[in-house]
């Protein structure tokens, strides 16, 4: 099970994930981490505080990443319905390249620090938010069809998203780009 050796933070936690995800964040000790990682224990805590420290983490990593993506999308100058679309495939790449981290986030929560689950439980709201107004946008604009209740397709949408981890397969057929132009052609967008 051991990998290269963790020499900074985000190689720690790429183990530290690992593990979690193999073994289940309860059965998993800072040993087994540490082994994963190819480092000592002592070393371990030179990098964290402790294994919650480490799962809230993996939370904020991705909470961040997927933020800077919609934020920097949502301030190009492209009509709402392209932006639309570039939301789908960012939160698609975004559920793809991070899907051990999303495994993690979507099954650990409990096990977050008081914290660190209000902050995803409001970062998931907000999220939700932005995907809305974009919605809004687009039935202004007369891109989706009228009636389209924004809220109810926004988290049915994201509900896409946050469960990719659960059966989709980076190495097999379908690449996360094709898997978005399926997702908008499925959604008539």
């Amino acid at each position: 099970m051991a990998r290269d050796r963790a020499t900074d933070t985000s190689k720690l936690l790429a183990a530290a994930a690992e593990t979690f995800r193999e073994k289940g964040y309860h059965n998993t000790t800072i040993d087994d981490i540490a082994e994963a990682a190819g480092i000592s224990r002592p070393t371990v805590y030179k990098y964290t505080k402790s294994k919650q420290w480490l799962l809230d983490r993996m939370v904020a990593e991705l909470e961040q990443d997927l933020g800077d993506r919609l934020e920097k999308l949502m301030r190009a100058e492209h009509d709402p319905l392209t932006r639309l679309r570039l939301a789908i495939k960012a939160n698609i790449a975004a559920a793809t390249e991070n899907r051990t981290f999303y495994a993690i986030a979507f099954s650990e929560q409990t096990e977050l620090s008081n914290h660190a689950r209000e902050r995803f439980t409001t970062w998931a709201h907000d999220i939700t938010l932005t995907f809305k107004d974009l919605l809004d946008e687009c039935l202004f604009a007369g891109s989706v069809p009228d009636g389209t209740d924004t809220w109810l397709t926004a988290n049915l949408i994201l509900s896409m998203f946050t469960s990719l981890h659960r059966w989709y397969d980076a190495d097999g057929p379908v690449s996360p780009d094709q898997l978005g132009d399926q997702v908008i052609l499925m959604l008539g967008y």
